[in-house]
């Protein structure tokens, strides 16, 4: 805030960008003079913080929050707080393998719903991810840069092998 001052009086005044002194043969009048709008410099990165809720198998849905232990869900939604743009979800498992799913952003532009054909696996961690599709970042609506977003979670249940993974004792020759 800058201040002026008259005779013996104090004058605050907000913020603005140059003070001219006007003088004639009365006693000195300060005139303000508008600048313009300053610089503010780079925006500011956007935090995201989407909600994630699971819809599981019995109609149920629960939250979805880092390091959560989830029975296996059928959809994944994402509430994100603003409208992005160049962005895409991708769940990835713990082998770091993009797991097939039917995306849809919904209407609103804020909603992005993944819906699971096939169960994830018991036991095993899973990947949410947010990045830039085609660019370098990811930008909000409003032109803010938004930082890659992940959260981590798991399938309640046991491991269960994968097919194949178990190695069958060799027949010894005779």
């Amino acid at each position: 805030m800058r201040t002026a001052i008259l005779g013996l009086g104090l004058v605050l005044i907000g913020c603005p960008s140059k003070v001219v002194e006007v003088v004639d043969s009365g006693p000195p009048v300060i005139e303000l003079v508008d600048a313009g709008p300053v610089d503010a410099g780079p925006p500011v990165p956007l935090t995201m913080e989407p909600v994630v809720t699971a819809g599981l198998a019995d109609g149920g849905t629960i939250e979805v929050t880092s390091k959560a232990e989830i029975d296996a869900p059928k959809t994944l939604t994402i509430a994100m707080p603003a409208k992005l743009r160049d962005f895409r979800f991708r769940l990835v498992d713990w082998r770091d393998q993009v797991v097939t799913s039917d995306d849809e952003l919904l209407s609103d532009g804020r909603t992005y719903v993944i819906t699971l054909p096939e169960p994830l696996k018991t036991g095993r961690h899973y990947t949410l991810n947010l990045d830039a599709e085609l660019g370098a970042v990811v930008t909000a609506e409003s032109g803010q840069t938004i930082q890659d977003w992940e959260l981590d979670f798991a399938i309640a249940g046991d491991v269960v092998p994968e097919p194949g993974s178990i190695k069958k004792p060799k027949k010894k020759k005779r």
